[in-house]
């Protein structure tokens, strides 16, 4: 016979502080989001194995799907995906100095797992809730753990990113148009 006892209260999680963590992807798959959006998800594992505050603890970075109509070439070459946000976090994990071709996205999650990698992580409201927040792009960094043990930021729970460059109302970045060249890209 079980006896369970009293049903347990519900454990509410605080938030990982603001700060550079290094981790390792202990998941990646595609899948829905509730609204039926494909994305990547990226489950992070902080590091037990360097000196830092949260180790264990879980965070997500989800690359997402493109709307048909904000798709441009590059997307379409990655299954409609964010190219630069897939680029940047196959770059940092040294996937891609590897040369190999992708068959799919499971390919490329298969690759993915295990791979370590030092993220900076920020707190956002979404929707009236707070929670953390990886920027895909600037965000996510290659793994660096004997640098990151001499880190400020990375023993200081109290570190916040810094803000974004603020624009003067009076500069328009209206008539700024980017040329690329194929000798501009890396490929």
């Amino acid at each position: 016979m079980f006896n369970f006892g009293k049903k347990p209260e519900k454990q509410e999680f605080s938030l990982v502080p603001c700060g550079e963590y290094e981790v390792f992807i202990e998941q990646a798959e595609e899948r829905p989001t509730k609204s039926g959006r494909p994305q990547l998800s990226v489950r992070l594992k902080i590091r037990d194995d360097v000196k830092q505050p949260c180790q264990n603890r879980i965070l997500f970075l989800n690359i997402f799907q493109k709307t048909p109509e904000k798709l441009n070439d590059m997307d379409r070459q990655v299954g409609n995906y964010n190219y630069a946000h897939l680029y940047r976090l196959l770059d940092v994990t040294g996937i891609l100095s590897s040369g190999k071709e992708f068959e799919d996205m499971n390919d490329i999650c298969r690759l993915l797992i295990g791979k370590e990698l030092r993220v900076i992580v920020h707190h956002e409201t979404y929707n009236g809730k707070l929670s953390e927040k990886i920027d895909q792009l600037r965000g996510v960094h290659e793994s660096d753990p004997d640098e990151y043990e001499n880190s400020d930021s990375a023993l200081n729970p109290a570190y916040s990113a810094p803000p974004a460059p603020a624009v003067p109302e009076d500069e328009s970045l209206n008539d700024f148009q980017e040329i690329i060249s194929d000798d501009d890209i890396p490929f």
